[in-house]
């Protein structure tokens, strides 16, 4: 995977990522050649998920333990974190790596929602507290998948901003959930959301498709120019992705396409 990012070295997207495996592999260095007796190693991990964005059950848990990755002891990190926790049990890196790895559900809500508040109690003294927007949108996003319900989730996207205005996977989940709603706050949110981002980060192609459909919700007939552009420009950057992203998932490309392909069926 190094490997076919180093021929993207000039993508920022890339160079965050290529960082992001720097810091997994060291925290996976620390904890093996420690035989799991030391904690240091669990900050570097998480600085490597949040680097990549990869704050999601899947993401996590393939990271750690499949065999192509880091390939972790899964039984032992969990009795490091937990020995770490009985003698500290306000550890935030062990409890926020702990808390990333359940599924989705409400398990995983009260677990963030734990962490969060007692990084907030630590103040800046706690490693975690630059991490409080990545907390708040990895709570928003485990509010979104649990309930399905946006207001809350958007709630947490709210906090996450506030702690950093350009947070980009808060950005895109504040476009997604408004899409249930309102069109022109979606609308609004998702054009932010691309003009913030790399033109490589993985979000923007599906944000372009997610466009098509929104444009079509309001008059397909007055918005046909934009309905286009934003057809092409998904395409053209879903085309251009970087290696390690896969395609976008056919839930969002075939609305889309079918937007278009009526759009382009209609006398103009």
């Amino acid at each position: 995977m190094r490997a076919r990012l180093l021929q993207h070295k000039d993508s920022p997207t890339a160079q965050t990522w290529l960082k992001a495996y720097s810091c997994l592999e060291r925290g996976a260095a620390m904890l093996t050649s420690g035989g799991y007796q030391e904690g240091e190693g669990v900050e570097h991990l998480l600085e490597g998920f949040i680097l990549m964005e990869g704050v999601s059950p899947d993401d996590v848990n393939t990271f750690l333990y499949h065999q192509s990755l880091l390939h972790l002891d899964r039984l032992k990190l969990n009795q490091l974190t937990s020995t770490q926790l009985q003698a500290n049990p306000d550890s935030s890196p062990c409890l926020l790596i702990q808390a990333l790895q359940l599924p989705y559900g409400h398990s995983r809500l009260q677990a963030i929602n734990h962490v969060i508040d007692v990084v907030l109690q630590h103040g800046e003294t706690d490693p975690m507290y630059k991490h409080l927007a990545d907390m708040y949108c990895a709570l928003g996003y485990t509010i979104f998948q649990t309930t399905k319900q946006p207001a809350p989730a958007l709630s947490a996207c709210a906090s996450a901003v506030m702690h950093k205005s350009n947070h980009l996977l808060t950005l895109y989940l504040t476009a997604r959930c408004s899409m249930d709603v309102s069109v022109p706050q979606a609308i609004r949110q998702f054009h932010h959301f691309i003009h913030t981002a790399p033109t490589d980060h993985r979000g923007v192609p599906i944000a372009h498709y997610h466009l098509v459909t929104l444009y079509s919700q309001q008059d397909p007939s007055v918005h046909r120019d934009r309905i286009l552009h934003h057809y092409n420009m998904a395409q053209q950057t879903d085309r251009n992705r970087l290696p390690v992203f896969a395609p976008v998932p056919s839930g969002v490309t075939d609305p889309a396409r079918r937007v278009y392909e009526q759009v382009m069926a209609q006398p103009h």
